[in-house]
């Protein structure tokens, strides 16, 4: 089996790390970067193909971009041709009871507390703590040391910036953008940007865009 990872930038190359930890254990012949954008034949010392290229029947795939609603647009693409790949950090402990969706990406020293839902094709970064209970809905995005309390409820596509903190049962709707740093002490609206300390909605997020 092979493993591609689709997208080239500064998180395709982040992931590319993770990968080559996990593969100390050779769970795949190769790795390389899928990307229809860049004209490089090799990134980080791995090449570079298209997606048109991949031999779909011995490859699974990894998605390297940290826009909610394109992951969930690639995602869908690449399960028509193949599988998701589910990667988890060697250091991160997923206690029984804990459920890890297909395609979830969990990086190093990430903290999965018990009774936690990940969902599918979502981003889990360095150094984030996921209390008891937790429900983080599928293709969503968690920076780097990002808290979220017991019993919080995340929505999909939703995207929460570094170094936010999340109260215990509060919910955070689907497609909402928390701003980094912010601190969360109440729920939060599907398709709202919130930021501050504590959060308070800014405006909508009607374009269901992080990165303009």
């Amino acid at each position: 089996m092979k493993l591609g990872i689709f997208g080239a930038g500064g998180l395709g190359r982040e992931i590319l790390m993770l990968a080559q930890q996990i593969n100390r254990s050779s769970r795949w012949d190769e790795i390389f970067f899928i990307d229809d954008v860049i004209d490089d034949a090799e990134v980080s010392g791995v090449p570079v193909y298209r997606f048109a290229q991949i031999d779909y029947g011995i490859t699974e795939i990894s998605i390297a971009v940290g826009e909610p609603v394109a992951r969930q647009k690639l995602a869908e693409k690449i399960l028509s041709k193949t599988c998701l790949a589910t990667l988890i950090h060697p250091s991160v402990f997923i206690p029984p009871g804990s459920d890890i969706g297909v395609g979830a990406i969990i990086c190093d020293r990430a903290f999965i507390s018990c009774d936690v839902s990940v969902g599918d094709n979502t981003l889990v970064q360095p150094h984030c703590c996921l209390g008891h209970d937790t429900r983080l809905g599928a293709h969503s995005v968690v920076s780097s040391n990002v808290t979220l309390a017991g019993h919080c409820q995340v929505g999909d596509r939703v995207f929460i910036g570094m170094n936010c903190a999340v109260k215990e049962n509060t919910t955070i709707g689907s497609d909402a953008i928390i701003g980094l740093g912010s601190a969360v002490f109440n729920d939060i609206p599907e398709a709202t940007i919130a930021l501050g300390n504590p959060a308070r909605a800014m405006r909508k997020n009607e374009q269901r865009k992080v990165f303009k």
